[in-house]
């Protein structure tokens, strides 16, 4: 059978994050996709795995993969609402069941493929470079050295740069939860991510809102000790650089 191809005339490829071999009937070789077995899923090659029953090794395995690769694969084995409800708040890409037929696996893990091909990879903001492929920041072309986390907090941020974005939204956003928890989780992420902007000279730049929350000053908005502008290189909120 001839390659699948991407809109770009590239073959589809998938990597089989399950344990055991690919089962017969969700094989998407068999629809001309290219399987890939050198590594994690990203946005040049979706990952599919088998989630098995909610108290299965299988579900627990699923659930232990990293933000970065979760949001490229599509998780089987999904079988009730509850279950697939659960993965995408995990930040799954899709879920669905075992007795999905062929054809509809097939065309969901395609809608995947090109919705990754679509996510913006990099934003910059003045001398703030955020790189989503990397899960890395650089200010004034120094990495951060972020943990998930952190840089998710950032990009999350960067997202509505010079608007206040509550606690709330951070948890359902970065966390994936649907409450705030009685810790002090955000704080303490926060205040780690401020002290890594500081050592690349980027201090103040993610203020705490006044109800609550946080916000990314886009560099144009603010001044150094001396009063004078930030960079001549800053942008402001409208103008922010998203590249794919």
């Amino acid at each position: 059978m001839a390659n699948r191809l991407r809109r770009d005339d590239t073959p589809y490829s998938f990597r089989w994050l399950g344990s055991g071999r690919i089962p017969h009937l969700f094989d998407l070789r068999h629809c001309g996709w290219a399987l890939d077995e050198t590594g994690a899923a990203s946005s040049e090659c979706i990952g599919v795995a088998h989630a098995g029953r909610l108290d299965s090794a299988d579900w627990q395995q699923v659930l232990t993969f990293p933000d970065e690769v979760r949001r490229f694969t599509l998780v089987l084995g999904a079988t009730t609402a509850h279950e697939r409800a659960r993965l995408f708040q995990a930040g799954f890409g899709e879920a669905v069941t075992d007795t999905i037929e062929l054809g509809e696996f097939e065309a969901r893990a395609s809608r995947l493929a090109e919705l990754t091909r679509w996510l913006p990879r990099h934003r910059q903001l003045g001398p703030l470079e955020l790189d989503l492929l990397a899960r890395e920041a650089f200010g004034n072309g120094k990495a951060l050295n972020l943990n998930p986390r952190e840089f998710a907090l950032i990009w999350r941020l960067a997202d509505s740069p010079g608007e206040p974005v509550s606690k709330q939204e951070l948890i359902h956003d970065v966390w994936r939860m649907g409450f705030v928890p009685e810790t002090n989780s955000i704080a303490v992420h926060m205040s780690r991510l401020r002290r890594k902007l500081g050592f690349v000279g980027m201090s103040g730049i993610i203020t705490t809102a006044a109800a609550g929350g946080y916000c990314l000053v886009p560099p144009t908005e603010r001044r150094s000790a001396s009063g004078t502008a930030f960079s001549s290189r800053g942008i402001s909120a409208a103008s922010v650089h998203i590249t794919a």
